[in-house]
């Protein structure tokens, strides 16, 4: 920024920047006295302007114009902080610390970008109008979620950005960043998915909590219901819409990843997923429908994705879904691929799908991944009807089971 052709420039975005950040602060402190109002909106927007003053003045006085400026702003917290203690007012740390905060971000805007300072003006004041929701959401949270909160920043933001982004050992077939961004991706989904089931709950109906643990875990809410069936007598038609649902979910999810690793499998996927999650649904809607009244609220229950041994596993899975799809592709063509894939859809769609995305990014061909992943999702559904049928008996099982194997058969031609 050229300062001496644009000095009226910064100055006003420096004010500005002090009247956001004065705005959230006034409007915290509109109900009280005058004696009691340290600080508000004139006050902050002096300060972003004596900030821009400042860097104005940079480059003809020195540093030591922008020292002064922030030695008299530390004074100037100090002192409100002994009228609110003498007058009763409020002015707390938060308040000392946007004091501090608008001064350096009216410099900022002088000498560094106006851009960049603004956002963070905004950013700062929308994090302080936050405060009542904030102090509710530590509220809600239950220690096992806090705990979960972190493990989910750590997998994230510490152990991803330092693993090395590139192909290694047997057949090049590891990638440790690509195989962690997996976990991540698929930890993120159940993460937003276990939150949105609290939030929403059963205020909302079955129907919703149950499409959203079909984001989370269809698996696990199959399991979760059948058991639950055998406690409720008289509930087949209303758990077997839930089932359904969470099922008819999980192809939207697998679409969801080919996505988001490999658009252009994606494509391809995108008409047998919809097709496959069409029918299952229609079933879902005639049995709840036809559904019974329940006699208390039901609210579906998914794992934790964000335990690390969890999270390892899946890393370790993926890792050799990945290994062995390459390997197999090399040594006995497309056949190992599908024969893979239908073991891995007994225990979980994800990982497959996950390993073949990123392999369809390399060198196998868009027809053998699709055609894989649908044949892992088929193996998947018709395992959680069996579930179903197993734990939940034949008046839940046989509801499950049928819709899903006609979803099977529907697949077939698409293979």
């Amino acid at each position: 920024m050229d300062l001496n052709s644009e000095p009226l420039y910064g100055a006003l975005v420096s004010l500005a920047i002090g009247l956001i950040i004065g705005l959230e602060r006034g409007w915290q402190i509109r109900l009280l006295g005058d004696n009691q109002r340290i600080a508000g909106m004139r006050t902050y927007g002096l300060i972003g302007l004596l900030g821009g003053a400042c860097g104005l003045l940079l480059p003809s006085l020195g540093p030591s114009i922008a020292l002064l400026g922030l030695l008299a702003i530390l004074g100037g917290t100090v002192l409100s902080i002994w009228l609110a203690q003498r007058w009763q007012g409020e002015f707390g740390l938060t308040s000392s610390v946007a004091m501090v905060l608008t001064y350096l971000l009216g410099l900022m805007a002088v000498l560094l970008g106006p851009t960049e300072a603004v956002a963070c003006a905004v950013l700062a004041a929308l994090l302080m109008g936050l405060k009542g929701e904030i102090q509710k959401g530590m509220l809600f949270l239950s220690e096992a979620e806090f705990h979960a909160t972190l493990r989910f920043l750590l997998i994230t933001l510490v152990l991803l950005p330092v693993l090395p982004n590139h192909e290694m050992g047997p057949l090049n077939a590891f990638n440790p960043f690509k195989i962690w961004l997996m976990v991540v991706v698929i930890a993120g989904i159940s993460f937003c998915g276990h939150f949105a089931i609290r939030l929403i709950g059963t205020r909302n109906g079955l129907v919703l909590t149950s499409i959203l643990a079909g984001f989370a875990s269809s698996t696990a809410l199959t399991l979760q219901f059948a058991r639950l069936n055998r406690e409720l007598a008289g509930l087949e038609r209303l758990l077997a819409t839930g089932i359904l649902l969470a099922c008819a979910t999980m192809w939207l999810r697998v679409g969801a990843l080919a996505l988001v690793i490999a658009p252009p499998l994606a494509r391809i996927l995108m008409w047998p997923l919809l097709v496959l999650a069409a029918v299952i649904y229609g079933f879902a809607f005639w049995f709840w429908y036809r559904r019974e009244t329940a006699p208390e609220p039901v609210q579906p229950q998914t794992r934790n994705p964000l335990d690390m041994v969890t999270a390892i596993k899946f890393g370790l899975l993926l890792a050799l879904i990945g290994f062995l799809a390459t390997q197999l592709q090399q040594t006995v063509g497309n056949s190992g691929v599908y024969l893979l894939a239908a073991a891995s859809g007994i225990a979980d769609v994800d990982a497959i799908t996950l390993s073949l995305s990123h392999l369809a990014n390399q060198d196998l061909a868009l027809t053998v991944a699709s055609q894989a992943i649908l044949l892992a999702g088929v193996v998947n559904s018709l395992v959680k009807g069996m579930l179903a049928l197993v734990i939940g008996g034949r008046g839940l099982g046989w509801r499950v089971l049928l819709p899903l194997s006609l979803s099977a058969l529907l697949a077939l031609p698409l293979l």
